[in-house]
């Protein structure tokens, strides 16, 4: 059993229509499923930006350390 997400009756989550109101539980699945594609989909980028953030930062910790480096290496040639 189930409830239509068109009226809120109970059904037999057999029926693809709800008897009542006519809904198409199909319609309902679909939207769902595309809902959770999104949701991976948004997940997928968020985590992917996450992990260029940390590349860059990394990279940006190397560039500082090799500024430092060059800085002191003119210090101590002065």
């Amino acid at each position: 059993m189930c409830i239509c997400s068109g009226c809120g009756k109970l059904i037999d989550s057999k029926f693809y229509y709800c008897p009542w109101c006519g809904y198409s539980r199909l319609e309902q699945e679909k939207e769902d499923s595309m809902e959770l594609r999104f949701r991976q989909l948004t997940e997928r980028q968020k985590k992917q930006r996450q992990l260029q953030i940390e590349q860059m930062q990394a990279q940006l910790d190397d560039l500082e350390r090799e500024l430092s480096m060059m800085v002191l290496s003119v210090e101590m040639a002065r």
